[in-house]
């Protein structure tokens, strides 16, 4: 399992930070384990902070048939029941709660979970009695608990605090050059052989008789930082990866002339300046696929300061004409952003439910393995050599305002359709209403897909739900011929 973690300028020491937002015991449950679990309310989203009264679970299994990552399956409560099985508090913030044997508990009133069906991971939450206060990770993303095959062989790094998301990773690594980091991994058996290493040099090891293995180095240059821990069991060689990047001191360097904030096409269509406006930020590098591997922060994807400090910048050149890419900005290392002034977004959580009529050739939320719907969420696109719009009417000329009839009209509940092209079917129908001119409640990027708009996130993205910027602006031109003809 690879982990891609982070690092700020500031000096952290992991002897400070040895809280951890879930844990529990065994480290490598299978689907008959029991499983005693810790939550730390000051960790996450501290949704339970401080929080005085009884604390219930709410629990559910991940399966081999679950069509999405958020695809609770057997779960046996129904949300803000007080029925559901109550945590333990073990005061000072935490609870904890014990689950025997997952196969068996989930869908309990038919025997358990199917033979068959693989439980992949535990999914879990602790909420109040209401369900308006609810322990998850930082991210508002839910807590999962990985679920391992019987007598599978197994390691990871649990120092840097693991972080209970759908794919489980780590929290950030804070650091700087020439600072110790110190790191410990744990293997699922003691019958092995354990190694460590950091930049490819043996660390620590080999260790024998020992589940465990601790390693600490130092760094002595800027760029990408790798531990890798190592756990040998006969012929077979098992693996965990602990990332993290130490920025270079940035390149001072103004903006190039005619360039604003967002993003800046260049003629030649192979080139393209990305400008965000960032002030009291340290540094911001440049994510994205116009490479292999640069999801992943990268000393030459480091992006350009300018000299009052208020804005980063990067030309990336070498681009595909017409090819469309995906980006992100990542901001001191902790912070990931889209840019603000992208034109179209990729979303993690609903991209998945457009239909293929709507949005025809959606891209693809990268897969990439070191991009985490919960910690990456929104991500901009580009995309140079955009074919330009040829308008069909251009002697277009407005209405006396006197004699408007408006329809006021959300996409979203006109027609069972719920995109541009049913309203570009069904003009006619508003033209023999009477109707001249259409007011379209916001249709700009917002959260989810289902909304009347008024809860935007990207002001200058069309939400996909509704359609392509091509049918957008047919829809347009069909309304302009609605009151010329």
């Amino acid at each position: 399992m690879k982990k891609v973690l982070l690092s700020v300028g500031m000096i952290m020491l992991f002897a400070t930070a040895t809280a951890q937002l879930l844990s529990w015991t065994p480290q490598f449950p299978n689907d008959n384990s029991t499983i005693v679990v810790t939550m730390d309310a000051t960790k996450g989203n501290q949704g339970l902070l401080n929080y005085a009264g009884a604390v219930y679970m709410h629990l559910g299994v991940i399966t081999n048939l679950s069509t999405t990552t958020s695809d609770w399956r057997y779960v046996p409560t129904t949300w803000g029941s007080t029925t559901a099985p109550v945590a333990t508090s073990l005061g000072n913030n935490k609870w904890s709660f014990t689950l025997t044997n997952p196969r068996a508990y989930f869908n309990s009133a038919a025997g358990g979970v199917p033979a068959g069906e693989t439980i992949l991971r535990v999914a879990l939450l602790f909420r109040d009695a209401a369900g308006t206060k609810v322990q998850k990770n930082t991210d508002n993303s839910d807590m999962y608990i990985p679920i391992y095959p019987s007598g599978s062989n197994n390691i990871i790094f649990n120092q840097p605090a693991l972080v209970p998301s759908f794919y489980i990773s780590n929290e950030a690594v804070s650091t700087a050059l020439n600072q110790s980091v110190s790191v410990t991994a744990v293997a699922s058996t003691s019958a092995g052989n354990l190694k460590m290493y950091f930049n490819g040099t043996q660390i620590t090891g080999p260790l024998t008789g020992t589940n465990t293995i601790s390693g600490n180095a130092t760094v002595t240059q800027a760029g990408t930082q790798r531990f890798i821990a190592e756990l040998t069991v006969g012929a077979n060689t098992y693996y965990d990866t602990v990332q993290f990047y130490v920025p270079p001191v940035n390149t001072i360097l103004a903006l190039p002339a005619g360039v604003q904030e967002g993003i800046n096409y260049w003629p030649g269509c192979d080139s393209v300046t990305l400008v965000l406006y960032a002030p009291n930020k340290q540094n911001v590098v440049l994510l994205g696929d116009f490479q292999p591997d640069t999801w992943q922060p990268k000393s030459n994807y480091q992006m350009n300061k300018t000299p009052d400090g208020n804005y980063y910048w990067l030309t990336v050149r070498g681009l595909t004409p017409g090819n469309e890419y995906s980006f992100q900005y990542l901001v001191d290392n902790s912070i990931y952003v889209a840019d603000p002034y992208s034109e179209k977004i990729l979303d993690p959580w609903n991209d998945q439910y457009i239909p293929a009529a709507t949005y025809p050739g959606l891209k693809a939320y990268p897969s990439d393995p070191n991009v985490s719907a919960g910690v990456n969420a929104y991500i901009s696109t580009l995309q140079t050599c955009q074919s330009g719009y040829n308008w069909k009417v251009t002697d277009f000329s407005k209405p006396d305002k006197k004699n408007l009839v408006i329809y006021e009209l959300l996409v979203r509940d006109f027609g069972a359709a719920r995109n541009y092209q049913m309203l570009i079917d069904t003009i006619s129908y508003l033209k023999n209403l009477g109707i001249n001119a259409i007011e379209l409640m916001p249709v700009n990027e917002f959260s989810g897909n289902e909304s009347w708009g008024y809860n935007p996130t990207f002001y200058c993205a069309l939400d996909k739900a509704y359609g392509t910027k091509i049918s957008s602006r047919n829809l347009l031109i069909s309304a302009i011929k609605m009151v010329l003809l």
